[in-house]
């Protein structure tokens, strides 16, 4: 005989167990709140936040988008972004910069892009440790230039940030005047010093190099001259008429040895 009754506890716990598959493919909403709001408290400067809302029954997908909220203490609200990295519920967020809040790598960025146009040189501004800072009308604060950027005979070495009544972000380098750096100029080689050139032996006559001896190497030749040679030129100034001064020869007493002044 057939008992319809035998059928129903099995196709209520069939029915039961529905549910708590579709539950488990979303999101668990609470977990992520309450990451979101411990990590902003940690990273910002002076932050007490009193709530984080995300939207409920999110489904697991990855590269999924949605947006939370956060409240801060004692009062004024911001966005979070939330961004699904896979299908088993990992989510990375980000906070824009907003009336409220100020996420300061977003403003190092914005002063960097500023500062690189204006220059053409690259900067790197750091604002600080802290990640989030709240936005309030009046507010300034400092973020310093790494290693400075020289412009015009100035360096700036850091950037002041401030607040306006509108929540808007206004910023100005601040500049101090430092002498240009020094440029050393490559250093010369020294040149090789030039040997100096032997002098000629005493007595040595310069004609082989086409230059006319000096009076002592003349000198010298008067007095090297063989017997017979002074012979002939005594001979020669005492009997033979005197040369014409356009015929006299200077530096060269070679003549005085030829055979037909004898």
């Amino acid at each position: 005989m057939y008992d319809p009754m035998a059928f129903c506890p099995r196709a209520v716990l069939i029915l039961s167990l529905l549910p708590l598959a579709a539950c488990s493919n979303r999101l668990t909403i609470a977990d992520i709140e309450a990451e979101i709001k411990a990590d902003i408290e940690r990273q910002g400067r002076r932050l007490s936040l009193r709530e984080v809302r995300c939207p409920d029954n999110i489904m697991r997908q990855a590269e999924s988008y949605f947006r939370c909220v956060g409240e801060l203490k004692p009062e004024g609200t911001f966005a979070i972004d939330v961004v699904q990295q896979d299908n088993q519920g990992s989510v990375e967020w980000t906070v824009p910069n907003s009336t409220t809040m100020l996420n300061l790598a977003l403003v190092e960025a914005t002063i960097q892009e500023g500062l690189s146009k204006a220059l053409g040189q690259q900067a790197d501004v750091d604002c600080g440790s802290e990640a989030y800072r709240p936005n309030q009308p009046g507010d300034r604060f400092e973020c310093r230039v790494v290693g400075g950027l020289f412009a015009e005979g100035t360096q700036i070495d850091s950037v002041l940030v401030t607040v306006d009544p509108d929540g808007n972000l206004k910023w100005q380098e601040r500049r101090q005047r430092v002498q240009p750096p020094t440029v050393t100029p490559p250093a010369v080689e020294a040149a090789p010093e030039t040997p100096p050139v032997p002098s000629a032996p005493e007595g040595a006559s310069s004609s082989a190099s086409g230059n006319p001896p000096s009076e002592d190497c003349v000198n010298c030749r008067k007095q090297a001259t063989s017997p017979l040679e002074r012979f002939v030129i005594r001979r020669q100034i005492t009997s033979h008429p005197p040369i014409h001064p356009s015929t006299r020869f200077y530096g060269n007493f070679n003549f005085y040895a030829n055979p037909l002044y004898e």
